[in-house]
């Protein structure tokens, strides 16, 4: 079924029983956009009454994208960056079918008491004391807020549900919404620490709008009906992970520490290029671990990888410098083994690349210069050449 563009679509004629009394509450999913944040899908929740003047829909992903700093400060604090708003239907649709995302619709099957119940709720969310929370992607985002409201109202039956089995992590539906944009992909990597790294429960999974929407039409026995396709060329499917690019790129700015070392000038110059980009990095993974209280920003693993202070390599005396990267060294062989072990859950395989090779360099690899300046230290004097000769070659 296509909908005109602009207008909220009828679908009596799809779902008659459902439609016979009213109000109508429905369940809509949208798929992917181009824009990062829209990667994951969206989803809302639209009451339909007597009187179409009145039809109206509840948006828990309302965000201020037009100020998108203060937005990720509020996110990254867990401040109420995100609310709730009441608007009409074709005002919320003509947003999504401007965006070109494909538009499902779902009405659910509900009794008389469980739709007052839910649109009591939605009611209340929207009053200002109540509108803003703390958006937790995985945790507390606009599906789940979404799929509480109706589980709440059907007596947990959503919560009670169990889906088909299968290992994928939170990280790993995280990135399969970053399928072919090679960043976004590596930031999962690099920022989503060890809490992600598990598998979701079928009812956590409902996190995405598709499982949702999948768990309804099971429950309820109501098939979406997509009432706009997508216009644009298919979502990608490119599941290259990126990590290949992120090794490649540490080679390259690693490489200054081992060249210098080589030809024996600029050695200091070179250790900072390579260190100080993820000594920056680390620190930033550092302040924002401690500030956010989000779980899976503050236990970031790779805050033991990437560790700032190894700006010490640039400015410390050579001899306490090759101690310090030999200690180093140690502590990243342990944090090697207790990853394969499955201790450490983060893939931290390709960043331990980024310290380990100019750690290597300062820690195992002999210095040219001090070399030549032990050589020099070890010659005999010049006057040594004359007094041999002098004495016929023989050594007093």
């Amino acid at each position: 079924m296509e909908v005109d563009r602009g207008h909220p679509p009828d679908l009596a004629a799809v779902y008659p029983d459902l439609y016979a009394e009213k109000p109508v509450i429905e369940l809509v999913t949208m798929g992917i956009g181009s824009l990062i944040w829209e990667r994951h899908g969206h989803i809302a929740l639209c009451v339909r009454e007597a009187n179409p003047r009145n039809d109206r829909c509840y948006n828990y992903g309302i965000g201020d994208f037009h100020h998108p700093l203060s937005m990720a400060w509020g996110f990254l604090r867990a401040t109420g960056a995100f609310w709730v708003a009441k608007m009409p239907v074709a005002e919320m649709l003509s947003v999504y079918l401007y965006a070109d995302r494909t538009i499902w619709i779902q009405p659910l099957r509900l009794t008389a008491d469980q739709k007052k119940q839910m649109i009591d709720k939605l009611e209340h969310d929207i009053l200002i004391p109540n509108r803003y929370y703390a958006y937790d992607h995985f945790l507390d985002n606009c599906t789940t807020r979404v799929r509480d409201v109706i589980d709440a109202a059907i007596g947990g039956k959503l919560a009670a549900m169990s889906g088909p089995a299968d290992d994928r992590t939170f990280r790993d539906f995280a990135r399969e919404g970053f399928y072919g944009m090679t960043v976004p992909l590596l930031v999962t990597d690099l920022a989503m620490g060890r809490t992600t790294d598990r598998v979701p429960t079928y009812n956590e999974r409902m996190f995405l709008p598709q499982y949702l929407r999948e768990a309804v039409a099971t429950l309820m026995g109501v098939q979406p009906v997509a009432v706009y396709t997508r216009q644009g060329p298919p979502p990608s499917t490119d599941s290259a992970s990126g990590r290949g690019w992120l090794a490649l790129v540490i080679l390259l700015l690693t490489s200054p520490a081992w060249l210098t070392r080589r030809i024996g000038r600029l050695q200091r110059t070179g250790l900072a290029i390579a260190v100080v980009p993820y000594a920056l990095l680390g620190t930033a993974l550092l302040l924002v671990a401690i500030i956010s209280p989000l779980g899976y920003i503050r236990w970031n693993e790779l805050c033991l990888v990437l560790l700032p202070i190894d700006v010490l390599l640039v400015v410390l005396p050579a001899e306490r410098r090759r101690r310090y990267a030999r200690g180093r060294l140690v502590m990243l062989g342990a944090i090697l083994v207790l990853s394969l072990v499955g201790v450490l859950k983060q893939p931290l395989l390709t960043p331990l690349l980024w310290p380990a090779i100019p750690l290597a360099v300062v820690g195992l690899w002999p210095d040219r210069q001090a070399r030549a300046k032990v050589g020099r230290a070890g010659q005999p004097a010049n006057t040594s050449m004359p007094e041999a000769r002098r004495t016929g070659g023989r050594r007093a």
